[in-house]
């Protein structure tokens, strides 16, 4: 199913818009007959969603903090009685950031011209997740926005405390990755060159070692400038491919397959898709179209296609235990959460528990990461720096011989 923007009249005659999923334009068109309205407008929405991700990368990001808190006064509002879009512009006022206030005096001027709030969100111009606006569509159709905004911002917390430890865990292999690469450049274009002009005058051939040196020296002294540009180049073009889904499904496959990195990528996924899933069945969506929401969390394509699958079988009248159990991926204990969760009618509550063990799951996992990857790191930047050792010393040691 793909979906739709539309323009409608209602029964009195004024104007609505909004969007709709449907296999096409014209089913759509029957589905808003059939809720009484009269449509004036169907188009996909897939050529303005490229659109909008060409240029995703110029607006600004909504910050994690402040999309919790204006996620927390709009229910606190909404909850007390108050009309959307009075809720929209008393957060908005109320608001000393100036980002946030600018974002939801948008978001208003559009809910006021007939969009919902997902739509709002997706169109205006600021980066909100993806994940973000289809839970809020999916608040909006099923008719319970309140509890989906009360658990969301809740959810958003949760991940964004995740992501804060696993960054903070990657931070020391990330510098020393830096600055090894920056030690060996300024190795190879200031200090060998002017170290080896020593044997410059000597008669005996250098060691082939020590040429070989040489003329990396010389390359990156000439050249840095093409290196750069190299990896800039090689840099856009992986940027490019990793937006093609067949690369990226090679690239995630490729990741998920390597023994440690593979079941930490796994453990972080079930976290994010648990605790979403959670969310959205606690606050009254259907499994099925939370399981198609909850697939935005993935960002490996292989899990991601997977949980895509589950949802058809769902659909079709399996069980999600059933269906995890197919997808082949998902960890044994959250697996036993789903089928005790789905016996006793408690399946948001177990989600949301293994959501929980599976997030510090994933803390001491990266723990285990990076202290597998600081001894490699050592080691690798210790075998280069004793390369460009040797390759100065060993003309030394043939010139002791020869006296």
């Amino acid at each position: 199913m793909a979906t739709f923007e539309y323009k409608a009249l209602n029964t009195t005659g004024a104007t609505k818009k909004g969007t709709l999923d449907g296999d096409s334009s014209r089913h759509v068109r029957q589905l808003l007959r059939d809720k009484g309205l009269i449509p004036l407008e169907v188009n996909s929405m897939e050529v303005k969603k490229s659109d909008i991700l060409r240029s995703q990368w110029l607006k600004p990001k909504i910050q994690t903090a402040d999309l919790t808190l204006l996620t927390r006064q709009l229910y606190t509002l909404l909850e007390a009685g108050m009309p959307l879009t009075q809720s929209l512009k008393a957060v908005s006022e109320q608001s000393e950031n100036k980002v946030v206030q600018k974002f939801l005096t948008q978001v208003y001027g559009k809910v006021i011209e007939g969009h919902s709030l997902a739509q709002a969100m997706y169109i205006c111009d600021f980066q909100v997740s993806e994940e973000f606006v289809a839970t809020i569509r999916a608040g909006e159709e099923s008719g319970h926005l309140e509890q989906v905004l009360s658990r969301l911002a809740d959810s958003i917390e949760q991940q964004a405390k995740l992501n804060k430890k696993l960054k903070a865990a990657l931070i020391y292999p990330a510098i020393m990755v830096v600055m090894s690469i920056s030690i060996v450049f300024f190795l190879m274009i200031f200090v060998v060159p002017k170290v080896v002009t020593v044997f410059d005058n000597m008669d005996h051939e250098l060691p082939p070692l020590t040429k070989a040196m040489l003329s990396a020296s010389e390359f990156m002294q000439t050249n840095w400038l093409l290196i750069v540009l190299t990896f800039i180049i090689l840099w856009v073009i992986y940027k490019i491919l990793m937006k093609k889904d067949n690369w990226k499904l090679k690239k995630d496959t490729l990741l998920l397959s390597i023994p440690v990195l593979g079941k930490f990528l796994v453990f972080a996924s079930s976290a994010r898709w648990a605790r979403t899933l959670g969310v959205l069945l606690s606050s009254g969506v259907a499994v099925t179209d939370a399981l198609k929401i909850s697939s935005e969390v993935m960002t490996l394509l292989p899990l991601k296609n997977k949980i895509l699958a589950m949802g058809e079988q769902v659909r079709e009248g399996k069980r999600l235990q059933d269906a995890m159990k197919v997808a082949g991926f998902f960890p044994a204990l959250l697996l036993n959460l789903v089928q005790t969760g789905e016996g006793s009618g408690k399946l948001d509550v177990m989600l949301l528990k293994g959501a929980s063990h599976y997030e510090s799951e994933v803390e001491s996992s990266a723990s285990t990461l990076v202290s597998l990857i600081e001894p490699i790191m050592i080691l690798v930047m210790g075998g280069v720096v004793m390369t460009i050792v040797l390759a100065i010393m060993l003309p030394i040691f043939e010139m002791n011989q020869m006296v």
